[in-house]
């Protein structure tokens, strides 16, 4: 039986592990095989869904936490080569998440880590030390949400900059078998296949028909008789995959990533159209120059407060002046890839979708600045696009998933 491979393609995060192309280019467009060393994460099903992080994380900080080195260098005859790091990570690294500032780990025993990329050190030690241990993460701009051994969903967080990190459940307790993040929103994906979302919700991201901001998990009525096998958030939209392998998906269309047409006036490098320059304000450069964390303060489509559009508004959809042009979904809304495919797993990154089809053939759409569509190009679309390099090297896509601005996926061959 052949073994998965792992291919990534998009923005290269500077100074982490992400080397996919022996080049000093900022991104890639097309799907890069990754090194031979990290492909063990394709044998660790808990880890498929989160390939991108270990590649986009900084090892020399995650062997500093988990106080590693002496283990690997006595156990690889004094060498911290690649392939030494990544065996002894493999063997006592259970999950990991990485945004931004900081890295969040779980070892196989349950204890959850925090290291401070500005710095590499070990920041607080241990996030919950209570006799619930955790399994899964995932975070963004204002939230962290962990599941418990126990399938119990809560946020981590702080009281004050200064204090440790403590784990909250939410209020009624929810059992969930999955959770994800968005940058300003969450979604909980329950173990009777209900979607719950809560956080902000000024894009529709939230998918309860209106704009308001929620502060506690709410469940998405719009979709509450159809079960829900896996879910993820991007930046401002949302997107689930149902049982019978339906794609539904809600929230912010600005840069096509709903797969609905989008607005096109402004905008450069769209496929099919004439267009003019648009700087946008989510990219790595405005990230690094954190710009980007009062973006929703400075979003002419938000209220004042920031919290929504119009809290009275109950449309499925607001349209542009262009009536077929969607701006936002705020229900989910079922998008059908071309020839009809069904689809095993969906991801989405800041504002770009992947979705892994039953046949195993990889659709991208959304924002494409960064190459993180794999079509070969820096275009973006609204329309699903499958990704021709694994067609065209006979290969079939066994998971995807996406970050801000880059796409990874494990493939095999046919």
């Amino acid at each position: 039986m052949m073994e998965n491979e792992i291919y990534v393609w998009g923005y290269k995060r500077p100074n982490t592990m992400m080397t996919i192309a022996q080049s000093n280019k900022r991104f890639v467009t097309l799907p890069q095989k990754s090194p031979a060393e990290i492909g063990f994460l394709t044998k660790k099903p808990k880890n498929n869904i989160k390939l991108n992080e270990f590649l986009v994380s900084d090892f020399n900080a995650i062997i500093s936490a988990l106080k590693l080195k002496d283990q690997i260098l006595s156990e690889h005859h004094h060498t911290c080569s690649d392939a030494a790091i990544c065996t002894c990570i493999r063997d006592c690294l259970n999950e990991i998440c990485q945004y931004e500032d900081q890295t969040y780990l779980i070892d196989n025993n349950g204890t959850c880590y925090v290291i401070d990329n500005s710095n590499d050190k070990l920041d607080n030690s241990i996030v919950y030390t209570g006799k619930v241990k955790l399994n899964q993460l995932t975070t963004g701009d204002t939230f962290t949400i962990g599941l418990t051994e126990q399938c119990i969903a809560g946020c981590i967080d702080r009281d004050s900059p200064n204090a440790g990190y403590i784990f909250r459940p939410f209020t009624p307790s929810i059992i969930c078998k999955q959770v994800s993040c968005g940058k300003e929103h969450g979604l909980l994906l329950s173990t009777d296949g209900q979607v719950y979302s809560f956080g902000l919700g000024s894009r529709g991201q939230l998918g309860h028909g209106i704009t308001d901001r929620q502060l506690q998990p709410k469940l998405i009525e719009a979709i509450e008789a159809v079960s829900m096998a896996t879910i993820s958030c991007g930046g401002w939209h949302s997107a689930a995959v149902s049982d019978i392998h339906d794609l539904y998906i809600w929230g912010w269309n600005e840069s096509g990533q709903l797969g609905f047409k989008m607005k096109t006036s402004n905008r450069s490098n769209v496929k099919g159209h004439s267009t003019i320059s648009l700087e946008s304000h989510d990219s790595p450069h405005n990230l690094s120059q954190g710009k980007n964390k009062d973006i929703v303060k400075e979003d002419p489509l938000c209220s004042q407060s920031g919290d929504h559009l119009a809290s009275s508004t109950h449309e499925r959809l607001i349209r542009d002046m262009d009536k077929e042009c969607v701006l936002f979904h705020l229900v989910p809304e079922i998008l059908d890839l071309p020839g009809d495919r069904n689809v095993s797993e969906v991801s989405c990154g800041s504002r770009h979708t992947a979705a892994v089809t039953d046949d195993g053939f990889l659709f991208t759409w959304g924002w494409g600045e960064y190459g993180q569509l794999g079509h070969g190009d820096r275009c973006t679309t609204d329309k699903p696009t499958q990704v021709q390099y694994f067609t065209d090297n006979n290969l079939i896509v066994t998971h995807v998933y996406c970050q801000n601005w880059n796409t990874v996926v494990s493939a095999k061959q046919r």
